[in-house]
This record gives structure tokens, sequence and C-alpha cells, in this order.
């Protein structure tokens, strides 16, 4: 009996129809052998496939796409001697394996059509490069008919087309006239075998019938006949594959069944993957559909074809979307998972690459799976398909509704928790956002009660309600129990007791929500999720589950107040970070149960995909970007501008050290080296970028905001060549004069059109070069996408009439420029299998060299660990400069297929890298760890090679330290473990909660948390082990600590991520290893990268930020969000000081004197928001009395009275 291997990817569910096909050739008279295995089973290098091949007359393969599998097939296969191969639908490595007769497949030769066939391509495709692979599949028919021309010289590729045939028609029929053809043509047997049943590409279906409807014209017609669709009625498009439909899955059904329950016709289309957008652009265009519904993931554009050029034709897939104009989700069934593992794990690695990362490039929102594999079929969870249905329903509905009709959430926070924190979030002026909000959605109709007048006006408002007063809402607990589902309620009353619970109270039978009903508008607080001045509660309960007035504040926007829609303002809430899966929440997810099936808009910087993903995965939303402040040179003022002065004068140099005491004069130094390094610490000061207040939501960035950062942008290098500064710099400008020329030539030529010729040969006496004329034409798109950002309100509103909304590439505005223009987009990350991209590679090198160069001139012998912070945020904006670092130091480059991925990162030979390899020990965000899944299994496999290699132990300290960990008793996976983070659902490393709260005693105490807390292993069989022992162990070893910084806005004392991951890393380090380790930083986002210590990193950015007024002035002139980012500021800095010893006493006498002793400054600082004031005291004096900061008893006395006042005011204040 013939045997035939069968190795299909991502066909773990039709075992049934293969059994169809056994039985329909058993009762033929047919005796063969099938044996059917997967994708898993390659990857696992499973014995009974290895077998299998073996024994096989024919081996069979379709869609293997991952270059490590495409290399251990092709090896068991070389051993095996197999003489007959198909291969379909795969990577280059896999379709070369091709073998029938003497026909084989060069990967690396494109072979061409012949030319009847070519003019037939032309004509489907009219010129349209995304319709070529559909057009592939329309050849299919006429190929079917060509086949008896063939000459007999192409008999063996006659075959090999005519098995293909078989095999995209997949019934069982069809399947097993495919195994008769491959026995008769290629083993000898004597058997008959039947033409193929053609099958439409493309179509429509419905349960309710057989018929396969080839246009949805037909379908339409037939679903008006049968009441299945009334003129008028929602209609939802719905997307399938075909062979998932053809092989009686029944999930498709399972969709239709649900949306047609709401009310909703269903337009359920099947497509074989690759025609997804000629279905939508020829089909879906032409009928009025509310809403859309994809069961496939991948890109819209090309399908599972299509996802290895991710993004390639993401302008035609936004053209076709936009023309479609309504929202676009992914409801998809787990097809490498079974039940089992997705309810334990979530979503795998290459699963989310198809579910979240492909669709969000399209502008996908709303990702929910809806199923898994089990007993060799999709299945689906009710309420899973319940709430696709339900979200659909309500999109559509807001889609129908009049203006006037809409009930609209504007959510806004109070994170971290504390007074004068409300109604803020990262780079945006919230209260003047709301504001903004409020008064278009009055313009266009809705029903808003009347509203406070101003900004300002509005702030105050909202502030009333802080601690628990002012304005709320008192919901009854009956209410809520008939609205929360009995199981939540005791999950929540075993935490927290019964309602309405300790929290937020409104008498016995109520519970306290704050927020203000403006007739159809509610702006609402979101609670804040822990119990204020107890954060150990949450950080270490890992069944941790919110309190009741959390849960109640979204059941009653959703269920009783029965919003349509709710906009969270600005980033970020806590909802989306709630306990649960990572990725694929299932319904006992807390962000699912809290945030629910409403349509949800999110307001998020432009620069952060990383963290919007969070909240489109997990929170279901839909996210708009909005513009980052603008940027401002540093400039110099006070003693600076003194010191600048009197370095021209003749005052002895030694006289000018107190002004700057961070830059002592040295033992020994002459005068005029003294001066000069003075005049190069100014310079540096003066030209460095800060940013210019906060954003305002659909505010347009006037001409003088934006040249800064128009400046920024072109002097960054860009494909091979040097920016705009270097540039100058190289033409022989000197380095004082160099920024003045900069200014003037994108003044005069970028802003005012005069041509750069004309510039370029006033300064420089030549033609403009080249890549400067690109620069100009770079700079003018800025401009215009700029302008064009100034719609995100419009946006907005946009979205809030059911509109989809295009997709962009999350990106800072310096580093990526035009591409990262504008906002109001639904922001997406990149593509994961190419990280680190070449130049990201080639920098990260660089600084990996720059590190080691460094620690060796500090400490005299080369680091054998380093610890570094990963996180998703600086590698999406970076395209992996991070991830170059660690290969750089470990010494590794990646190694990518055929089609440009990358599947490995392979080890450099001792000899080529010229030096000891590092050690690298991981602290990765949670994020990174959400969004990068195999990013993390490449790195344990390169960790784990390297501990194998065959080098000397002092050449290798991974495979040293795994020896000596071994010997401890450790196994060599607990050995080998690198990555760390928390444990699955959890996020952020608790140590900025406990010092934002007050709540710690000892700096040994936010080392333990921090262990505690970050100590889960990651990385191939890891998935959130706990190892805290491991982890002490390693960080024992722990010699330098290293982050990138990538981008102006987030500074080491602009938020507390910095201190609460890398610094806390340092603390830990030094307490395992018993010896101060040194923590430096590298600026990724200038033209010249240079490793500087968080000590240097803090003192430029106290000088250039904390204490300048051209940073701060422009922050208390927004009032109430402006002060509150001041006041932030004095937490983060005693963060630092906190976790390590990187703040100098003089930064905190400047706060003190620029913030408090200044009566001016004081007043208006008070007067924006007294409770920030109050908090910016506060932290002085717990500074001071931790024995952070000395200062003198005249000082903290007058601390303390001032302290006193404030609290007196707000008194009074609250008391009216």
């Amino acid at each position: 009996m013939k045997t035939i291997t069968m190795i299909n990817g991502m066909e773990r569910f039709n075992a049934h129809v293969w059994t169809e096909v056994q039985k329909l050739l058993t009762a033929g008279g047919v005796a063969v052998r099938i044996l059917r295995f997967h994708d898993g089973h390659v990857a696992d290098r499973d014995e009974a496939l290895k077998k299998a091949i073996a024994q096989a007359d024919v081996v069979f393969i379709s869609l293997i796409n991952d270059r490590d599998q495409a290399d251990w097939l092709g090896d068991q296969l070389k051993r095996a001697g197999t003489q007959t191969i198909f291969c379909y639908e795969s990577m280059p490595e896999i379709m070369g394996l091709t073998k029938v007769g003497d026909y084989q497949i060069d990967p690396n030769k494109k072979s061409g059509l012949p030319k009847p066939m070519q003019a037939i391509l032309r004509l489907i495709t009219k010129g349209r490069d995304e319709d070529t692979l559909y057009a592939y599949t329309k050849l299919t028919k006429a190929a079917a008919k060509l086949l008896p021309l063939m000459p007999a010289k192409l008999k063996d590729f006659r075959t090999w087309l005519s098995v293909n045939i078989y095999w995209n028609q997949p019934d069982a029929t069809n399947l097993a006239q495919m195994i008769r053809l491959i026995l008769r043509d290629c083993l000898g047997v004597s058997t008959t075998v039947a033409a193929p049943r053609m099958i439409p590409q493309m179509g429509c279906f419905h349960p309710d019938t057989t018929e396969l409807f080839e246009t949805q014209t037909d379908y339409m017609r037939w679903a008006l006949k049968t009441k299945h669709y009334r003129r008028g009625q929602p209609l939802v498009a719905l997307m399938v594959f075909r062979k998932h439909l053809l092989q009686e899955q029944t999930y498709p059904h399972d969709l239709i069944r649900a949306l047609e329950a709401k009310g909703l016709a269903v337009l359920p289309i099947f497509v074989s993957g690759i025609e997804a957008h000629v279905a939508l652009r020829e089909w879906v265009a032409k009928e009025k559909v509310d809403f859309i519904v994809s069961t496939m993931g991948f890109a819209i554009v090309g399908g599972p074809a299509g996802s290895t050029r991710p993004g390639a034709h993401a302008e035609t897939s936004a053209e076709i979307m936009s023309a479609i104009n309504v929202p676009y989700m992914v409801a998809q069934p787990l097809l490498m998972q079974n039940l089992e593992q997705w309810t334990d794990s979530g979503v795998a690695p290459m699963q989310a690459v198809i579910m979240y990362d492909l669709p969000e490039m399209d502008g996908s929102i709303s990702p929910i799976v809806i199923g898994a594999i089990e007993n060799d079929k999709i299945v689906t969870i009710p309420d899973r398909v319940e709430r696709v249905a339900t979200i659909a329903a309500k999109w559509a509905n807001l889609r129908r509704k009049a203006p006037s009709e809409r009930k609209i959430a504007l959510v806004v926070y109070n994170y971290p928790p504390g007074l004068g924190r409300l109604g803020t979030a990262a780079l945006l002026n919230v209260p003047a956002t709301l504001h903004a909000l409020m008064t278009r959605l009055k313009q266009d109709g809705y029903v808003v009660g009347e509203f406070p007048a101003s900004p300002d006006a509005l702030a105050k408002r909202m502030a009333t309600m802080e601690g628990g007063q002012g304005e709320h809402v008192a919901v009854p607990v009956t209410d809520l129990r008939a609205v929360i589902k009995d199981s939540i309620l005791r999950r929540i009353d075993q935490k927290w007791g019964s309602m309405p619970g300790d929290i937020a109270p409104a008498g016995r039978d109520a519970i306290r929500l704050d927020g203000i009903h403006f007739d159809n508008v509610f702006v609402g607080v979101q609670p804040p999720l822990a119990v204020p001045g107890d954060p150990m509660r949450m950080l270490f309960d890992h069944d941790y589950a919110p309190h009741h007035q959390y849960v109640a504040f979204y059941r009653y926007l959703i269920d009783i107040w029965k919003a349509d829609a709710i906009v969270h303002v600005g980033m970020h809430g806590t909802a989306e970070w709630l306990p649960g899966l990572q990725l694929g929440l299932t319904g006992e997810c807390w962000p699912d149960i809290v945030m629910g099936d409403v349509p949800q808009l999110y307001l998020y910087p432009l620069n952060n995909p990383a963290e919007s993903a969070i909240a489109k995965r997990r929170g279901g939303a839909a996210v708009i970007s909005h513009l980052i402040p603008p940027y401002a040179r540093a400039g110099l003022y006070k003693q600076l501008a003194q010191l600048r002065h009197q370095l021209g004068g003749t005052t002895p140099a030694i006289d000018l050290a107190p002004l700057v005491p961070e830059v002592p004069m040295r033992t020994g130094e002459p005068d005029g080296a003294y001066r000069m390094r003075l005049t190069r610490y100014l310079d540096e000061l003066e030209q460095r970028l800060i940013l210019d207040g906060l954003h305002v939501m659909g505010q347009r960035v006037s001409r003088d905001r934006s040249i800064a950062l128009v400046e920024a942008a072109l002097d960054i290098p860009r494909m091979g060549q040097n920016g705009l500064l270097q540039t100058i710099l190289e033409h022989g400008v000197d380095v004082g004069s160099a920024p003045t020329v900069r200014t003037e030539f994108v003044s005069k030529v970028v802003y005012g059109r005069e041509a750069s010729d004309v510039f370029w040969r006033t300064y420089f006496n030549q033609p403009t070069p080249a890549h400067v004329t690109e620069m100009v034409s770079h700079g003018r798109e800025m401009l215009i996408r700029l302008e064009e950002s100034g719609d995100e309100i419009n946006v907005v509103m946009h979205a809030l009439d059911g509109g989809y909304i295009l997709p962009g590439h999350g990106a800072d505005p310096i580093r990526g420029g035009a591409a990262a223009l504008p906002s109001g987009r639904n922001i997406h990350g990149i593509d994961p299998w190419r990280l680190p991209s070449d130049a990201a590679l080639l920098r990260g090198q660089q600084m990996a060299d720059q590190l080691i160069r460094s620690h060796i001139a500090e400490n005299g012998a080369m680091p054998a660990t380093v610890s570094m912070t990963l996180w998703a945020l600086d590698t999406i904006k970076s395209e992996g400069e991070s991830i170059g670092v660690v290969l750089g130091l470990i010494g590794a480059v990646p190694a990518r297929d055929g089609q440009g991925k990358i599947f490995r990162y392979d080890l450099l030979p001792l000899n080529k890298l010229g030096r000891p390899r590092v050690d690298v020990v991981l602290d990765i965000s949670s994020i990174f760890r959400d969004n990068f899944p195999m990013i993390l299994d490449l790195m344990d496999d390169l960790i784990v090679r390297a501990a194998r290699a065959d080098e000397p132990i002092d050449m290798n300290p991974i495979k040293a330290h795994v020896a000596a960990m071994q010997q401890e008793g450790q196994s060599f996976e607990a050995a080998t473990a690198r990555l760390f983070t928390q444990a699955q659902g959890e996020y952020g490393t608790g140590v900025d909660m406990v010092v934002d709260e007050s709540q710690w005693e000892s700096k040994s105490d936010l080392a333990s948390i921090y262990i505690k807390r970050s100590g889960f292993a990651y990385g191939g069989k890891r998935n959130g082990v706990a190892a805290q022992a491991t982890y002490r162990s390693l960080l024992g070893t722990v010699e330098h600590v290293f982050q990138a910084i990538d981008s102006v806005e987030y500074g080491l004392t602009d938020m507390q991520h910095y201190y609460g991951h890398s610094g806390a890393v340092q603390l830990a380090a030094s307490y395992e290893s018993g010896r101060t380790v040194p923590l430096s930083y590298a600026e990724t986002y200038t033209g010249k990268t240079t490793i500087t210590s968080a000590k240097q990193m803090i003192t430029v950015e106290a000088r250039t930020k904390i204490l300048n007024p051209r940073w701060f002035e422009p922050l208390l002139a927004q009032g109430y969000a402006g002060a509150t980012e001041i006041a932030n500021r004095f937490t983060n800095v005693m963060g630092w000081s906190a976790v390590g010893d990187s703040v100098e006493n003089w930064v905190y006498d400047g706060m003190s004197d620029t913030f408090i002793m200044d009566e001016d400054v004081r007043r208006r600082f008070t007067a924006a928001n007294p409770h920030a004031a109050k908090a910016a005291v506060q932290r002085l004096l717990e500074a001071n009395s931790r024995g952070l900061w000395q200062s003198d008893d005249a000082t903290i006395a007058k601390l303390q009275e001032i302290y006193a006042d404030i609290e007196d005011r707000i008194e009074g204040v609250v008391g009216v």
C-alpha cells in the first residue's frame, strides 16, 4: 500500500474531511495510507512525523512559512530520499523542495508565465498591483482548460498544476480525486480520476440554503426574497475563509445566527484569502453596510500570501475601507491552539501576528477570539460570539442614530491616584480638550447641557469632585445587582465584601460615582484602581478583582445610563490593564467584564502605538491619535545666561564654578580648558529640545511652534546621509553658528519657499546637495501633514458617526518625520518579523560598542553581564534599536528567510566578534511581552545556543553563568532564563506605585518589591513562570544597567517608568551583587548617540526642563493640567532618589526656590491647581525627612508654613 504524508500548516480542524476522503477512496477500491500532520508537529520535531516522512512515497506540504520548520523538513526529506514532493502556498525555502518527476521549483528564480496567460493576467488586474495574487486564482479556471493542450515534455509540471487545482477545491470529493491523481501520475497506480468540481473562489452563502452565490447581487436578491434582509435594515458584512466553509466548520453559521438575532441583516462572503480586498471593493462597497466583521485576520490585501510583505498595500486597503467607511472588526477562531491552551495562556505568538499586527495595519478595531480547536474541529464559545454580535449591533445603532439622540460618555482619569491629578493625561491638556469636544458636540447637534464657558472653569468644576466631594451620581445597589452577573459579583465580594463596600459608599444602599451630567453628555472620572494607601493589595494579589465602585462605573455607563459610545480622553486609563489573559480575552477577564460591548474611542498620543495597542487588544477600543506638544529649544536663563555672559569676560574660571555646581573645575585644570568645557556644556543645554506646554485636541500648530520639530526631524540621518545640522557643519560652519544657519535655512527654504539653491549658493557658494533637496521636500510634507493634524476633532466626530478611522504608523515625529503624521489616525505598530531593521541593528551595535568602551574606561575591564530594560514603545519607534544593542552585546546577528523575515538570531564566531560575549539580563516591560512574544522566543533561543556553544568559558559568560547556576542546583532551563517581567496579565513593576503613595521604608523594600513583582520568566516554554530566585542570582552578576531613550518627550524625570524599571534594576542589582552598579542611558532620537550616566541625564533635564522658565511657564499658562505636570516632576525626582543616588542636592534646592519660594510662581501654581502645589511641597518635605535632600532648618520651616497655608486655602475652597 502506498503512503502519502500530508503536512499542512494551519489545518488542525478538518480531520473529519480526511476521514470522508479515506471512505470515498476505500469505497472506490483505492488502497492508500494517508498520514496527516500540521505545523505544530514540525515545530515539535515530532518523532511520528519523522517516521512518516521516512516511510512516505509522496510528501505533500502546504502553508509552512517558518524558516526553522522549513530547514528541518528539508533535512528530513533529504535523509529519507523522498522522490515526490508537492509544495504549495509556502515560503520559498519550502517551494524549493518541490520535486514531481523532472519538475522542480528554483526558489531563487521567478518563473514567468506563458505569454497568453500574462495577457489574461493584465486584463484581470487592470494595472492594479494589489490584484496580482487574486488574478492568479482567476487563472485557475483557464489553466484547467489549458491542461490537455500542454505538450508531453511538461507532463510533470501539468501534474503539479493539476494537483494544485484539486487542492484549491477543498471538499472531500475533490480531495479524493487529488489523491487518485497523485497515485496514478506519480506512483503508477491504475485508477481513474474525475475532473475537478470547480467551486467559486469568492461568493456568498447562508446557513438556510446550500446554494453558493457567485455575486453579492444574487445573494441580496435571495435575502430580500426570503426576508433575511429588509430594505433599510442594518447590514453587516461577514468575511470567512472559503476552505472553512467548504469543510463544514460551523462558526460562520454561528456568527450569522447571532448577528441576525440582534436584528441585523448579514452579507456573508467567503474568499480563499487573497481576494478579500476585491470582495470589499467590488461587493461590500456597493451595499449600504454598517459594519464589517472579518473572521480571517491577516491583511486585507493579499491575505495569508500578503503577510510576507506587511503594509505593502496599506494605502490601497485604506482607500477601499475609506470608500466603505464603516468600522472593521476582527473576530477570529484560533487555528493553532485548542481551548485549554487559549484559556490558560492567551493567544500564541504566530496567531497574534495574524489576528492583531497585520489587521491593525488596515485599521481594525475591537479584536475578539471566538473559539479554538477542539477534537479536530473549530468550536466557538457562545458568549464570545454573542459579544461580537452585540458590538456590531451597537456600532450600527450608533451610526444610524441622530446626534440629538446619542448619549456620549467622556471618561477622564485620576492617575496616578491623588489630589490635583483629576482629569490629566500624558502630553494632553485634558480640560481644554474636554471643552473643545463638548463645544463641537453641541455644534453638531448633540444635546449638551450648559457647561462652563472656559477650560479653566471646567477644570475647577471637575476639581470639586476630588476627595469624594462635589458633584456625583449615586447608583442604587439594587440597580447594580440587576446588571452585574452573580458570578462576577461573587468574585468582587470575595475581595471587598458586599456592596456598597467601603471604597465609595453613598449611604448604605448606593455607590458614589464621580461625574457630571450635561444632558446627553456625561463627564465621568474613572475610579482609582487600587486602594489609596494600600498598593500592596493590588501588586501581590494575582487573583486581584477591581472593587465595586470600579465595576459600577462602567456598568452604570453601559447598562443603566445606556451610553451609545464612550470616549476615553487621553493616555491612559486603567481598565485595559486589569488582570486577565494578555491577549485573546475570555469573558472571565476583567477588562472584558468591565469595558463591555459599547463602542469605545480612545484618544492617544501619536508616538505611543505600543500602549495604544493594549487599549485596542484588551480594551476593545478604536484609537484616535493626537499630536504631542510642540517642541522648543531650551535656551539659557538666569545663572546659565549669566555664565554665558561672563565666559566672554575676564572673570576667573574658578569664580564661575558656583553657577553650575554640576560642572566643577577639576584639580589642576587650566583656566582655558575649564572655560571650553563650560562653553560646550552651555551649548548642549541651549540647543536641547524640550516640550512647549501640552497639546489641545484639534489645535493647529502655529509656524513658530513647529519650526523646532521640523529642524529636529531634518537633523536625523536618513538613507545613509547625514542630517541637516551635520551637513552644515561639514560645509565649514562653526559649531556655535551652525544652529542659526539651520534655523534660517528651514525658515526661508522649507517654510518660506525660497529656492534652496539660492540659499546654498549664498552661504556655501555651491549647488544644494541632492540629499538636502530631499530634506526640503520632506520638511514641506511635514508642514502639510501638521496642518492636516488640526482635523483631530473632526476625526472624533466622524468616528462617533460610525465611520472608518484611517490607520497610521505610530511613531515619533522627529525620528519618523512625515511618516508619523498626520494625527487623527488609528495608530498601529510594525511588523515584528522584521525587528530589528538593518539601520536599527547598526545603531544598536554601535551603542553596544560604546557601552562596552565606556564601562572599560570607568572600570578597567569588560562587563561580564549587562542588564537592559526593553520597552515596546522604543522598540516600535526605533524599529528595534534596543534589540540591536542586545544582539551587539551578545555578539549575534539576525538571520532572514527568503521572505525577509527574521527567523533566528545567529551567534557570530568569536574570532569575528573579536572580544568576549556579554551576558544580558533583560527587564522587559509587560507591554513588550504582549506586543512581541515572537521576539521573546528568538532571544531565548539565542541564549540557549550561546549556553551550549563550544567556546571557552572565559570568552562566554553566558555559558559560565549557566554552568555555575546548574552547579547550584538549578536546571538548565531555569539557568538560561534571561527575560523577566510581571506575571501573565499583570502590568508594572510596582516600585513607582509605592513611591507615589509613600508606602516604603527603605531602599531594600523597593528592591524586594521589584524582584517579587518582576521575577517571572518568559521565552521558549516559559510563559510567566515564577523565577525570583533565578532572577536574584542573575542580578548578582550584573555589572552595568542600560536603557535607550527613544524620544524628546519622555525623559528620566518626565514619567515614573524610568525609575520604576531601569532605576529599580540598578537598585536590585546593587543589593544582590553587593556593589554599586552603574546605570547608563543613550538618547537615540538624535543623529549622534552618546552613553550618559543617569546622574548626568537628570542634571541636564533639571537645567533644561524643570528649572527652566521656557519649560514651566507654558505649563502654568495652561492652568490645572499644566500645574499637575509640574507637580509630577517632584514625585519623579524623588523617585530617582529613592532607587539610587542620581539626584544632586542642588536639584532639590532649585525646585524649592523656583516653584515654592518664588512668591509669584507659587501664587500662579497654587491658583492653577492648589492640590498640585500642595503635593509639590509635600514631596520636598518627604525628601528631606527621608534624608534624600539635605536642606537647612529655615527652608524646611518655611516649606511647612507654605504647606499649611495652601492646605488652609484648599479647605476654604472646599467649604464654599
